[in-house]
């Protein structure tokens, strides 16, 4: 629990902003509420120690980075990063070389890109970053540094898919890409994403996956198994190694399954309700069928189906807020909002409770690089 507290705390801060927010009148009022909010996110997340798992591998690798002017004089094969996110890294260990400035530069560029798409799509910020924090945003803001900052730039790509502009759009997966080899998968979805697709069709796609996460049917390594063999010896390495390191020998009906359960049941009870409630909102409709589908088709690899479906977590910070507004009668709605306050807290709970995620400020103590990592192999294996 003590592990988890900072995180809970920021989730019922939110929480209580997003109520303050909603009985507040006027543009001003509001605005000072959504000045509190993503300064409080700047500073928890800007200024965050040694947290969670993969600062163990950012670390190292930006203490190792050279300046400039050798920079380009290294194969770009030998470049550990994106070359977006290695230029960022250089510049930010130009100006300043501490690894906690370019943690904090990277939460700034996080914050002013999320932000922007939140304006775009909700009227409450606050409600919009909590949950947005419990559904794969602490991970997004710790470990994925590379992942957030290519997501973030897709998310604010998203609007040229509605004003038909390909141009810009693929412009700005070409820079998501520079930071992380993942933005490859929006290339295609240009021409998918933005359709009215019949809810049947999708419905039966998502009982199909549910049986498969159920029976626990392994087709991820059936497919693979059908051409793996006509890979390089590497290759096949590299994915047999990926998809052992954390198979599931079963699948259980756990918190996290109900609530995907839920969340496609009302996705499908108010398909076109939610399609037809801003213009061609069929993007946020399709990335969470997208959401749900990935992970259940491919939960026999927990990181694999994490990562896909992180993807398209961002249809969960939307949708859900739309779905609030769907319900006819008060009560529907006020149960709805419980459902939310009370999944967040007990997702974060779930996601922070473990020695490696706790917290400290590096505005307020100080734990060196050696202190932490030696923390970081003792629990390492601890079961949450």
């Amino acid at each position: 629990m003590i592990n988890a507290l900072p995180y809970l705390i920021l989730i019922i801060f939110y929480g209580g902003l997003a109520i303050i927010h909603h009985q507040l009148k006027g543009d001003e009022k509001q605005t000072y509420v959504n000045v509190i909010s993503i300064g409080v996110y700047i500073i928890f997340f800007g200024f965050r120690g040694f947290i969670f798992y993969d600062w163990t591998s950012y670390y190292p690798e930006f203490s190792s980075l050279p300046d400039f002017g050798t920079l380009f004089t290294l194969n770009l094969l030998k470049w550990s990063w994106e070359p977006g996110f290695t230029i960022l890294g250089v510049l930010c260990k130009s100006l300043f070389d501490d690894y906690q400035f370019f943690i904090f530069i990277c939460c700034l560029i996080n914050t002013y890109l999320l932000v922007k798409f939140f304006k775009r799509y909700v009227n409450n910020l606050p409600l919009a970053l909590m949950i947005f924090l419990a559904m794969r945003g602490i991970t997004l803001s710790t470990d994925l540094m590379r992942n957030s900052i290519s997501l973030f730039i897709i998310l604010n790509a998203l609007q040229y898919i509605i004003e038909k502009k390909p141009l810009p759009y693929f412009l700005l997966c070409g820079v998501a890409v520079m930071f992380h080899s993942s933005a490859l998968t929006f290339f295609p979805l240009y021409f998918l994403l933005n359709r009215k697709y019949n809810r049947w069709i999708l419905l039966s796609i998502f009982i199909a996956a549910n049986i498969i996460y159920i029976a626990h049917i392994p087709i991820l390594e059936s497919i693979l198994s059908l051409f793996i063999g006509r890979l390089a010896d590497s290759t096949q390495l590299w994915i047999k190694a990926y998809l052992e390191m954390d198979s599931s020998a079963v699948s259980f009906i756990s918190i996290g399954y109900l609530e995907r359960l839920l969340t496609g049941i009302l996705l499908f009870c108010y398909f076109n309700k939610l399609c037809e409630m801003r213009k061609h909102n069929y993007i946020f409709v399709n990335s969470l069928f997208l959401c749900l589908c990935t992970f259940l088709f491919l939960s026999e690899f927990r990181t694999i189906s994490v990562r896909c479906s992180t993807l398209f977590c961002f249809a969960y910070w939307i949708v859900w807020i739309d779905l609030i507004k769907c319900f006819y009668y008060r009560n529907n709605k006020i149960l709805f909002i419980a459902f939310i306050g009370i999944y967040c807290i007990m997702r974060t709970y779930g996601d922070c409770n473990s020695a490696l995620a706790s917290y400290y400020n590096v505005l307020f103590q100080n734990q060196t690089y050696n202190e932490r990592l030696l923390n970081f192999r003792q629990h390492f294996n601890d079961k949450d």
